[in-house]
């Protein structure tokens, strides 16, 4: 059964699946760096150095998905390498960026005393094939491995489809919409500081990333 906090003995991992598609040139790829780099800081803060806490995984997608890192511990991780976002990767196939953390997941499972791993998906616009997606997001949240099945988290900005995104997430109210590419900068290192204090498993994790989503994000 999964553990009911994140401590060293029983990791979190979580992956980060960013749009980097056309859309996200100029400002919007400039604030998604700045967050990254945010949430890893958060990260590294709370686990003091001493033994890791988390996981981390980054997904990049556009036109195909690109992993940037797998399954690194938060001490670890070349903050360079996921965040040089410039918002030139093509189109939008977010059927093939979800399918490529389901892989990932297969290929990280976990132990049955790791916490639940969290996929957090963020976007600026609609995807390539709405149903490919649905069917993927479907598989996704529904694989069966010792971590225990992923959370969905989506994220959307700009012209993101919000009915379809919030069809995706794991729970309709876990879709956070942002009113700008600049609530990132709040939002990612928010829900890095605030999960370290997390006790009660899923549902007090998930009330936890909407507590962190309404104190640093302005909803429209």
């Amino acid at each position: 059964m999964p553990a009911n906090r994140v401590t060293s003995a029983s990791p979190w991992h979580i992956v980060l699946v960013l749009d980097d598609s056309g859309s996200m040139a100029g400002q919007e790829a400039m604030d998604l760096n700045q967050a990254v780099s945010g949430m890893i800081s958060e990260l590294q803060i709370l686990s003091q150095g001493k033994k890791p806490y988390f996981r981390l995984s980054v997904i990049a997608f556009g036109s195909r998905p690109k992993t940037l890192i797998e399954c690194q511990s938060e001490q670890q991780i070349n903050v360079t390498a996921v965040t040089s976002f410039n918002g030139d990767s093509g189109s939008t196939d977010m059927a093939a960026a979800l399918a490529a953390v389901t892989d990932l997941l297969r290929r990280n499972p976990g132990q049955a005393t790791d916490f639940t791993p969290y996929v957090f998906l963020m976007s600026d616009g609609a995807p390539d094939d709405a149903a490919s997606t649905e069917e993927a997001a479907r598989q996704l949240k529904q694989i069966n491995i010792p971590a225990g099945s992923p959370r969905l988290i989506t994220v959307g900005f700009g012209a993101a489809d919000d009915a379809f995104m919030r069809q995706l997430a794991s729970q309709s109210e876990l879709y956070i919409k942002c009113r700008s590419s600049h609530d990132l900068t709040n939002l990612f290192p928010q829900i890095g500081t605030t999960i370290g204090t997390v006790s009660g498993g899923v549902q007090a994790m998930d009330d936890a990333i909407k507590q962190a989503a309404e104190e640093s994000v302005t909803v429209i």
